[in-house]
């Protein structure tokens, strides 16, 4: 692992999220901390998609769809109409992946986000502006920090290039498939009335990306890496005797300084960082206003569904493409 450290990557991450978070919290409170945080992993993920050069404008527009499909799901609920754009999103995935790096990297945020809005109960103007201040923050020293050569042909061969929603009759039956199951990801654990449904096909998109070859050995190391990393945190809040906030926030910043490290191992090991980083963000905000230990049991069962649906579909996938 020491091969893969680089103090200057892993530096310049955790310095953008202190920075960030710490400029969200003070105009937006713990919301702004916590999408100061998560908005440095989405536009480093985004910003890392091509090594030489970058377009900051074009990842911003990308990065802004992201807030947009929470809205969509905050808007439509569990619906039908929810469903039937998960269903047809998910078919422009598959189609569109690997013609654009951005865009491969930016669509599981966008499902991710559209499936979380649809739990909303309520939604604040500081939730939309905490994210987009976070964007803009994140890639503005991101690029002063990595400056890269710029890439005015960013839009024209991105989001708004024919080339992107063209596919072969086969690759349309595939995708109508990933679809079908990113679907029934969402379905049972609502169908279910599970806590917090999101989660289920959050697995499912974290695990099973288009178009992959050993899909069903990847699919099961992503698996393995998202249970043991939602494992490791329900054992945590269980058993941690010294459990405070502190150690919380010393936990987190130790996880953010080797994220990136963890992006470059295997696909167990950089599932499982990202698990545990996403759990401690998004659910540990939680713990530390209201205290209950009803998430991390949920985290561990659906996780089980999302990934039990992301591994049948490997197997289905798997026998179409043969």
């Amino acid at each position: 692992m020491k091969n893969y450290i680089s103090f200057n990557d892993n530096g310049i991450f955790l310095i953008t999220a202190i920075i960030n978070s710490a400029i969200c919290y003070s105009l937006f409170g713990l919301v702004g901390l916590t999408f100061g945080i998560l908005t440095v992993l989405f536009a480093n993920i985004v910003y890392q998609a091509k090594d030489d050069s970058g377009n900051i404008f074009y990842m911003a527009f990308l990065l802004t769809l992201i807030i947009i499909g929470g809205a969509i799901g905050f808007i439509l609920k569990l619906s039908v109409p929810f469903y039937l754009f998960l269903f047809l999103f998910s078919c422009f995935y598959y189609v569109s992946f690997n013609k654009d790096a951005y865009i491969d990297r930016i669509i599981p945020f966008f499902v991710i986000f559209s499936c979380m809005g649809t739990t909303l109960p309520a939604v604040s103007i500081e939730l939309p502006l905490a994210y987009l201040t976070g964007v803009i923050v994140s890639l503005s020293i991101l690029t002063i920090l990595k400056h890269k050569k710029y890439d005015s042909d960013a839009f024209k061969n991105g989001l708004f290039a024919k080339g992107l929603y063209s596919s072969s009759n086969r690759l349309g039956l595939r995708a109508f498939i990933y679809s079908l199951f990113l679907f029934l990801s969402l379905a049972i654990p609502d169908y279910l009335d599970l806590y917090r449904a999101y989660w289920a096909p959050l697995t499912f998109i974290v695990l099973l990306r288009p178009k992959e070859v050993e899909i069903i050995k990847k699919t099961l190391s992503r698996f393995l890496g998202s249970f043991l990393g939602a494992l490791f945190i329900f054992l945590m809040f269980h058993f941690v005797l010294f459990k405070s906030t502190y150690f919380d926030i010393a936990l987190l910043l130790f996880i953010i300084f080797l994220l990136p490290t963890f992006l470059k191992l295997n696909y167990a090991v950089k599932t499982f960082a990202i698990t545990i980083f996403i759990l401690l963000l998004l659910e540990e905000a939680e713990f530390w206003h209201d205290p209950t230990y009803l998430l991390p049991y949920s985290r561990v069962y659906e996780t089980l569904i999302g990934g039990g649906v992301a591994i049948c579909a490997s197997l289905t996938l798997n026998l179409v493409r043969k």
